[in-house]
């Protein structure tokens, strides 16, 4: 049965309840959208649609990987608070003009803190 996007957004904000320098982080994108998963859970998605998708890339962005072609996966070590700025990220209406600022300032809060090694497979 497939996990809810509230479900695994209650995961991911549990995940960084306590600060922590690296976990390891999965960015993979299916035919449905893009999915951030810590080992196999889910921590957050976001879908085949226009917003889900900028949002997609500024996640990828932040995370300092490449957004993965369908069925491709990439991983990478973050800390809590870069997957703090993920999340957020991925619940932002890219429709709305003021998102695409909040996204700006999140990605560079992001890049700024990357400390994590990458991993391609």
């Amino acid at each position: 049965m497939p996990v809810s996007r509230k479900k695994a957004l209650e995961y991911g904000y549990k995940l960084i309840e306590f600060p922590r320098p690296h976990i390891r982080i999965t960015l993979r994108q299916t035919s449905s959208g893009v999915s951030v998963l810590h080992g196999r859970r889910l921590v957050t998605k976001v879908y085949l649609n226009r917003s889900g998708m900028s949002a997609a890339a500024a996640i990828a962005e932040a995370m300092g990987l490449p957004l993965p072609k369908v069925g491709g996966h990439v991983t990478t070590l973050v800390s809590s608070g870069l997957l703090y700025r993920v999340l957020a990220l991925s619940q932002l209406d890219f429709k709305n003009e003021a998102a695409l600022e909040v996204a700006a300032r999140l990605v560079d809060e992001a890049r700024d803190m990357h400390s994590g090694g990458r991993d391609d497979t």
